[in-house]
């Protein structure tokens, strides 16, 4: 038989650790095996699905297959962003999908890349925005190109207006339409076919509306008025409020189909010149980049500019304060909610009268990727969707009560500045009479791999009220010097908590062999929840 060198390691396995071996679950254990070609990852998950009481089901075994190959969870998700961005179809499904994964913050270079200027466009021309916001985001425009350097606000308004009447293609879309009859409209007054400013604005206003597209042709009542001259300054000031009323409405519809042709389109009619757009946007997304990082770079910008950028950051690609306990909480409440992980909670408990509340749950992470694996996809495709749902599944099933035990498991994409990693959480402990983990008696995990310390494990053990804080990380010295002056502090805010803080150790991984491979892959351990939690990105 092939496969008996196969059958014969699983044996030993299974009689080493003890396990029971029924015909049907071997024949079972060693198909699944033999399909997902790793053994040294595959007999763990084998082990945790005795030891855990699991449903002894393929589904179980592939998606606890694919936690403990461990592969970092947010390049499994910018890579689906990647796929679909190329695949092009604009199917409702794959059209939402993008949009749960942006609000995930995946791919956020490539994001940075596709929006930045689209945002400092619209800080810049948002009726909301400070002066100083204005003229900040205003001069970035011109630092990165996209508009001439070394021109007023009301030059480059009033070029667009003469520009207006000799364009002679626009793409065809409702809000550059309305633009160009605007400005074409205000160009007509610019050169001499002057007319009462409530008429010109009544028309402009017509136009903003869409009330009907012939407002952009002048009434002839307007020629026979009285010529009044209207001053350049109002002109720009109209010019001014199309281009905010058609952005404000581009970037209204730009989740939706072709929402990004239309603002790309948008920004091709400020600069016709398609190359430095493109190098715009490039510039845009590095002085984002470097205000995240806070590099000498970005110093060179000035008060109003780094205001401007701060602004296009914390409104697109919020971080968490990590220093408010709260906020973290709420964020990672919503997380969870975005990845689809309460989608059967709310299957079970949904009653008649918040259906609108349960439609909501379906536009997550878990229920869309369901229906993508329903439709007809490329193959790359449906290989990336299936290993993602199989890591949102294996935290379901790793979530869960073994006796008196309550275990919870949350891996997510995190942005640290520019840096994108993963962050695990793992709670494990007694439950409460609400079915809650008692905050008495807990252990919490808490992983995450940085882009300088790498791989940071703390081990948090709570007995009584009493913590005691274990830090795993290679450079265990250098972080145990750094952290000596923040322990009164933790101590301090802990007792405000009714906690007391036994201690906080730092501890290098136990041997260099495991350092080199990434602390160990089965999370909640082979052998139940309270020997050695081990968890990897």
């Amino acid at each position: 038989m092939t496969h008996e060198p196969a059958a014969a390691k699983l044996a030993e396995y299974l009689l080493k650790n003890r396990l029971p071996i029924t015909k049907e679950t071997f024949q079972s254990a060693l198909q699944w095996l033999k399909a997902a070609d790793a053994e040294e990852v595959g007999l763990p998950v084998i082990k945790t699905m005795f030891v855990q009481q699991l449903p002894f089901v393929k589904e179980v075994f592939y998606a606890l297959f694919a936690q403990a190959k461990g592969e970092p969870f947010h390049k499994l998700l910018s890579g689906l962003k990647q796929l679909l961005q190329g695949w092009g179809s604009e199917t409702r499904t794959a059209v939402k999908l993008m949009e749960v994964l942006d609000s995930l913050h995946v791919a956020r270079k490539n994001q940075l890349q596709q929006i930045g200027l689209q945002k400092l466009v619209t800080a810049w021309l948002d009726s909301d925005s400070t002066p100083v916001m204005k003229s900040g985001a205003f001069s970035l425009l011109q630092k990165t190109g996209f508009v001439p350097k070394g021109i007023t606000e009301s030059v480059f308004l009033e070029d667009l207006i003469y520009g207006a009447e000799a364009r002679s293609s626009i793409p065809e879309n409702s809000a550059i339409e309305k633009l160009h009859q605007g400005l074409q409209l205000l160009s007509k007054v610019k050169i001499g076919a002057f007319g009462k400013v409530e008429d010109i604005e009544l028309n402009i206003n017509r136009i903003l509306n869409g009330l009907d597209h012939e407002g952009a042709k002048m009434r002839p009542d307007i020629q026979s008025i009285q010529k009044i001259n209207i001053s350049g300054e109002k002109l720009s000031l109209l010019a001014f409020r199309l281009l905010e009323s058609t952005f404000t409405e581009a970037t209204a519809e730009i989740k939706g189909v072709g929402g990004k042709i239309v603002v790309d389109d948008l920004l091709g009619y400020l600069n016709k010149d398609t190359e430095q757009v493109v190098k715009s946007k490039g510039m845009v997304a590095e002085l984002l980049f470097q205000s995240l990082k806070q590099l000498p770079e970005a110093l060179s910008v000035m008060g109003n500019e780094k205001l401007a950028l701060a602004h296009v950051l914390d409104a697109e690609f919020q971080t968490i304060d990590f220093t408010n306990g709260p906020s973290v909480a709420h964020q990672l409440k919503e997380w969870t909610k975005i990845l689809g992980l309460q989608l059967e909670h709310a299957l079970i408990n949904r009653s008649g009268d918040d259906m609108s509340e349960f439609s909501k749950d379906l536009e997550t992470l878990k229920p869309l990727l369901l229906k993508l694996l329903n439709e007809q996809i490329p193959g790359a495709i449906k290989e990336m969707a299936e290993q993602i749902l199989n890591r949102i599944t294996a935290q379901q099933i790793l979530s869960q009560e073994n006796g008196p035990i309550q275990n919870l498991l949350l891996t997510l994409p995190l942005n640290l500045g520019s840096t994108q990693t993963d962050l695990t959480l793992q709670w494990s402990g007694r439950k409460t009479k609400d079915g809650k983990i008692d905050p008495n008696y807990c252990r919490v995990l808490f992983y995450l791999e940085l882009e300088r310390l790498k791989e940071v494990v703390i081990d948090m053990q709570v007995q009584n009220r009493i913590i005691k804080v274990t830090v795993i990380n290679g450079y265990g010295a250098v972080l145990e010097k750094a952290a000596d002056q923040y322990l009164d502090l933790l101590r301090e805010n802990l007792e405000k908590m009714d906690y007391k803080l036994s201690g906080v150790s730092f501890v290098n991984p136990v041997n260099g062999k495991e350092r080199d491979k990434g602390l160990k892959s089965v999370p909640f351990s082979e052998t139940g929840p309270y020997s050695g939690v081990d968890i990897r990105i």
